[in-house]
């Protein structure tokens, strides 16, 4: 049977049988040190940098060391409320569990787990700021209970995943959200960058001229989502050809910087016609702008955040 050929991943999670991917090691590790320290922590970084594949392949570790483990995405519950919330990932954790999980209050969802013993279980949330904000603070107070008392019941470690710092900013009426760890996916390094790269050019044949490896690295700032665009769409104009050169590069520069209108730049310019007044100060006034995340002309609200995408 013919092995599939993979290809550059522009868009979700990647899939390593599909897709070039980076395992990222040593970051992996970082992971599975905090999960077997029982460790509650969080995940955030913009979007395409990369999250969703980590915590899909520390799952697959995890589960390979006898953990199970549950993956939920709760990005569009802005309007549920608490029972259309745990009615969802009660079924969710029913099903990893092999138990069933009925629960419509926090409180019942606390005493749920406490129940399960016998077994060792991670709990991933991601897109977290999607849940209501009504009750975010409630969904906060239970996970941070379930933590005091983890050497006692099944959750040994969950994992909130967004692209907010939650142990800086989500607050509730009563404390911060202050017991979790906060797990950075950084940019890929250059040498990550020409790994990946690296990896179609075992794969394929193809190869890449250095300045052009060097260059996608550059304009890219090694930010996963934008490497794998750029490689991608370089790849696609040049279907045949047994090496990239500077050339063929440029002309797809070009065609970034002069014809696409990703959906980043479609959002700035949106923004900057709303608030033209505030964006002329900010430009192009010499004097300071105090950064206020609650200002509409600086905020991007919940349901019109762009992709990341090149």
């Amino acid at each position: 049977m013919q092995k599939k050929k993979r290809y550059f991943n522009t868009s979700g999670p990647n899939i390593p049988s599909e897709h070039y991917t980076l395992l990222r090691k040593n970051l992996i590790e970082k992971g599975m040190d905090l999960v077997s320290g029982n460790r509650y922590f969080t995940i955030w970084a913009p979007r395409q940098t990369g999250k969703s594949t980590y915590f899909r392949l520390l799952a697959e570790e995890l589960r390979k060391k006898g953990y199970i483990v549950c993956h939920v995405n709760v990005e569009n519950f802005l309007s549920a409320d608490e029972k259309g919330l745990l009615q969802s990932i009660s079924y969710d954790i029913g099903l990893a569990l092999k138990r069933p999980i009925k629960v419509e209050k926090f409180s019942e969802f606390h005493d749920a787990i406490r129940q399960i013993q016998d077994v060792k279980f991670v709990f991933i949330v991601d897109e977290v700021e999607g849940v209501n904000p009504a009750i975010f603070g409630q969904f906060l107070h239970t996970i941070r209970n379930l933590y005091h008392s983890r050497e006692k019941h099944c959750l040994k470690s969950a994992i909130l995943v967004g692209v907010s710092n939650i142990v800086g900013v989500a607050q509730d009426n009563a404390s911060p959200f202050n017991i979790a760890d906060n797990l950075e996916v950084p940019y890929f390094t250059t040498e990550e960058t020409l790994e990946l790269l690296g990896q179609h050019e075992v794969e394929t044949g193809q190869m890449f001229e250095k300045s052009v490896k060097e260059k996608i690295s550059q304009i890219t700032a090694n930010q996963p989502g934008l490497v794998n665009g750029f490689a991608y769409k370089l790849v696609e104009e040049c279907k045949g050809k047994p090496v990239i050169d500077y050339e063929d590069y440029l002309e797809v520069e070009d065609w970034y910087l002069r014809l696409a209108i990703d959906k980043n730049v479609a959002n700035i310019l949106n923004k900057s016609r709303q608030y033209r007044p505030f964006v002329e100060r900010l430009l192009f006034r010499d004097e300071e702008v105090e950064f206020d995340i609650d200002r509409e002309a600086i905020q991007i609200h919940q349901g019109s955040r762009p992709e990341i995408q090149l």
